[in-house]
Parts: C-alpha cells; structure tokens; sequence
C-alpha cells in the first residue's frame, strides 16, 4: 500500500544533553524515547508493529530508507499498475463509445510496468508466472463487467485516542466498484499464494479500507470488502457492518495507543528477521527460515 504524505509525530521529549541521553539508555531506557510520538498510521505502519516493534522504529520512527529491492514485491508492483490501467481505460473507452482493452493490451502494460518496476532480471520466468494471472483477469472483467468507480483511492481520516490526541489514519484502496444494488464494493489485489490467509471479516487491512470509504470517501459502508488473489482467479469477500467498523475503530485505538507506549523492543523470528529490510543492523536477528531471502 502507497503511503499518503510523511508521517507526523508529537513533539519528542527533551533529553537535550548528551549524557542525559546516555543515562536514560544505560538505566533501561529506549533509545526510541527521543523519538516523537507518531501521529500518522497506515495498515503497513500497524502490520509492521505486529510482526516486530523495532522493524516499525526504524522505519516510521528513524526513517531508515527501504533499500532492499525484492522481485516478488516487483511483481506485485507490475500486476497492480497493469489492472489499474486496465480499469481506467476500459472506463474512459466505455464514455466514447468505444471497446474494452483486450488480453494483448493488458499483457503490453504488464510488460512495461513490469520492467519499470524493476523485473528486468529473469523476466522471462516473471513473464511466465504472469500469463495464467492476465488469463484470469481478463476472463472475469470480460464476464462481470464491473463499474469501477476509481483506482488508487487515497483517503484520511482523524482518529481521537484520547481527548487531548488525535491520530491520522491513511491510505490506498486499489480499486472501488460500484454494485447492481447501488453500493460499492472495495477490492484489494493480492498475488501470491493465498495460503491460509485470515477471512475477509477479520481482515484489518479490509477493516481499514471500508472505514476510509465511510469516514472519508463519501461513501456508505461498502456492499462487500473483497481481497482478490488475482493468481487464483479467487475472491474473498464479506459483508461489512457499521457495528463492525465500529468495532474496527475502537480496535485501531487500541493499536495505535500500544504503539505510543511502546519500547519497540524487537521481536526476533526466523519469518520477520527474513523478510526484515534491516536484520543487517539489528544484533537481535535470527536465522532466517527456509525460503525467507535473509540468511
């Protein structure tokens, strides 16, 4: 998920001397008490402190750019830009009068965001795993025939935690549709395998969507939240309610307030110190687990 602006943090404490600081951390202290608080979150930022405190420091916190390049995440990045053309197109030709892109057009823009994103080494192989992907897309946008309503839909929203603080809540949600019954349906793309992913009702990223599109979209509650693994040719979907979401609000307070009064201290396993954009400077890792790209 894009990220909207730069995160924004509380004023950090004082701790202006030097050897106060270093007391501070000698008697037990976090470093990341120097740290403002965040006032600005994301799925990614609160999926991120789930699987590792510390990974989420150095990221939101200390602002350590993501430098690692990862072929699968390349991937993703190229099927996400090539079914958002395909969406935006098949709307503005709809307007003219004219026909749908085809399976030839949706392969050509996945070929050139794919080499945008970087899938210039072994793409023969990438192009490969993408053709069954393009197959399934456009057999179900040729037999569906959804209205969608926008892509990449930005959206914010203020959260109170307390009554003195208020937090922003942020981000993108892939693809809007507008449905038969005059609701909307929200859709995250996924590739990959679906492995045993969570049910789309307990889904936070879902969660989060549905209220963007409630709390600042100007929309109702959506019809349906789908997560569609697009390898698959696959939906996941369920029903949102208003008590559910807000249910999901009262859930994110208390995720952001455990993140502000968190130490970040880390949380080493085999699956985050894999996947983990900085194991290389944290004496916490651990080995990683087969198939993870950190050893």
């Amino acid at each position: 998920m894009t990220l909207i602006g730069e995160p924004k943090r509380d004023a950090a404490p004082g701790f202006a001397d030097a050897r106060a600081r270093a007391e501070h951390v000698l008697a037990g202290g976090s470093p990341y008490d120097f740290a403002a608080q965040p006032r600005w979150f994301c799925f990614s930022a609160l999926w991120l402190f789930d699987r590792c405190p510390r990974q989420y420091a150095l990221r939101y916190l200390c602002g350590f750019a993501v430098e690692v390049r990862r072929a699968a995440l390349d991937f993703g990045t190229a099927a996400h830009a090539a079914f958002e053309r395909f969406t935006r197109e098949r709307r503005q030709r709809a307007r003219r009068g004219v026909a749908a892109p085809d399976r030839a057009e949706l392969g050509s823009w996945f070929e050139a965001a794919g080499l945008a994103a970087g899938l210039s080494t072994d793409a023969e192989s990438w192009r490969r795993r993408a053709e069954p992907m393009l197959d399934h897309f456009i057999a179900a946008e040729s037999a569906g025939q959804a209205e969608t309503l926008v892509e990449e839909a930005g959206f914010r929203f203020g959260l109170p935690i307390d009554p003195e603080t208020r937090v922003t809540i942020a981000g993108y949600i892939d693809r809007i549709d507008r449905r038969r019954s005059g609701g909307v349906e929200v859709v995250d793309y996924k590739t990959g395998s679906m492995g045993s992913s969570e049910p789309a009702e307990s889904n936070l990223q879902l969660g989060i969507y549905a209220l963007g599109c409630r709390e600042a979209l100007g929309f109702d509650t959506p019809d349906l939240v789908t997560l569609y693994y697009v390898e698959h040719g696959r939906r996941v979907s369920s029903r949102p309610t208003d008590a559910a979401l807000d249910g999901q609000l009262a859930d994110l307070r208390g995720r952001v307030r455990a993140i502000r009064d968190s130490g970040f201290a880390p949380r080493p396993s085999p699956s985050a110190c894999g996947w983990c954009d900085f194991a290389g400077i944290c004496r916490e890792r651990v080995a990683a687990s087969p198939g993870s790209p950190v050893s």
